[in-house]
């Protein structure tokens, strides 16, 4: 089984529909990602970062358990170099904003839904973020496609604190056929950045 089939089978796919809707509230938002943490709406935030901090500035987020079984626990350990306790996903439905945590409080990956994508997982928003979203000041767009194409994924170092990666709609596009509707949205890595290959911002 390769990394994308694990990395499925992970997200536990069902048949509900993804959203299509853009969350009204997020509208106003802006998100700067920096090389030590995030600026939102002009709160900032440093890693590590604590689930508790995020409600504070987002409200009160769904939060959607997992179970994790021996497989799947030494698959995420080795990927994230870290332990997995308790596998907990919190999602802001109204914002189009989620983010992943291996023990339940330390958010290790934050995500913003930009598009509709093919299938939707119970931890999904249920809008798409509408907001602004720039990555060191630039346009997010401009800045991830400075990135690492990955096949299915693009990546983009950003210092030695993150790793922002974009999921392709369609992976086989040419890139001067991209623009921001080729990507389903962001999710940002707080710890342990990955590959060394990965292009720095």
């Amino acid at each position: 089984m390769g990394l994308f089939d694990k990395l499925l089978k992970l997200l536990n796919k069902n048949n509900k529909t993804p959203s299509t809707e853009i969350s009204e509230l997020s509208k106003s938002m802006k998100i700067d990602i920096r090389n030590d943490g995030f600026i939102i709406n002009g709160k900032k935030m440093e890693v590590p970062m604590h689930i508790d901090a995020f409600s504070a500035i987002l409200g009160k987020p769904r939060a959607v358990k997992f179970k994790t079984d021996k497989e799947n626990r030494e698959f995420l350990e080795e990927m994230h170099n870290e332990p997995v306790t308790k596998r907990v996903n919190y999602t802001w439905d109204d914002l189009g904003l989620m983010c992943y945590t291996l023990n339940g409080k330390v958010v290790n990956t934050f995500g913003i839904c930009l598009n509709p994508k093919e299938y939707y997982i119970e931890s999904d928003p249920r809008t798409l973020f509408g907001g602004t979203v720039t990555i060191m000041g630039d346009d997010w767009f401009e800045a991830i496609m400075m990135g690492v194409d990955k096949e299915i994924i693009r990546d983009l170092g950003i210092g030695d604190t993150m790793l922002v990666t974009a999921e392709y709609v369609e992976p086989f596009l040419d890139d001067s056929e991209r623009d921001k509707t080729s990507f389903t949205g962001l999710e940002i890595q707080l710890l342990n950045i990955g590959d060394e290959d990965d292009e720095d911002y």
